[in-house]
């Protein structure tokens, strides 16, 4: 399983790769480039878009890219990894991106809300199946994210930032530093015991009105 202490990422073997989580021959030759590094302990699903549109107005184009990329690419993904995982018989931990829009929505983001819903339940769902492999599923859900290219332009705008803001117990946004200590630690040996649960890490927006 994946160390605590990142900076084993300096003295290990690695590869870099691009991969469309839709086309099953890419997620192939990536399951393949990790079983010539002896194998899939950990996969973490954090393709993932977003796209503004009125309900009434959106095509079906539009909502069938932000499901595919959000929910079938995870699904696709976690099915590869998942069978690599049963082969070299260690067990693993598959951690969903998942995001606090599952439960906290907003109207004109219809479509990526329900993704994010899907994709919590399809975590619950998979982890019951796959746990007598010793293979753990999680959802980390964020709040929002500066500091990623899901949205960069809207965190210019200072009437957003300050809108989402007062939306977060905490009153700041989150940053990636925020989330990947907890992404480590759903993927580590220190959450043997936790799957089919989703940890929120948004500044408390979950527990809130």
């Amino acid at each position: 399983m994946v160390a605590t202490d990142i900076s084993i990422a300096d003295e290990v073997d690695y590869r870099t790769m691009c991969c469309d989580v839709l086309r099953a021959t890419d997620i192939a030759k990536a399951v393949d480039v990790c079983d010539e590094l002896g194998g899939i302990d950990v996969l973490v699903n954090s393709a993932g878009i977003i796209r503004r549109a009125d309900p009434l107005k959106m095509s079906r184009q539009l909502w069938d890219e932000i499901i595919d990329v959000n929910v079938k690419g995870a699904f696709l993904s976690s099915q590869a990894a998942a069978k690599s995982m049963i082969r070299h018989g260690r067990g693993g931990s598959i951690v969903n991106i998942g995001s606090v829009n599952a439960e906290k929505v907003f109207g004109e983001t219809v479509a990526y809300c329900t993704s994010k819903g899907a994709l919590h339940a399809m975590t619950r769902a998979m982890s019951l199946s796959l746990a007598p492999f010793n293979i753990r599923v999680n959802v980390l859900a964020p709040g929002a994210v500066a500091d990623t290219n899901l949205e960069p332009s809207r965190w210019q705008s200072e009437r957003e930032r300050d809108a989402m803001v007062s939306r977060t117990p905490q009153r700041r946004l989150g940053q990636s530093q925020d989330i990947a200590p907890s992404a480590l630690f759903l993927a580590s040996s220190l959450s043997s015991f936790i799957t089919g649960a989703t940890l929120f890490v948004d500044g408390g927006r979950s527990a809130s009105v």
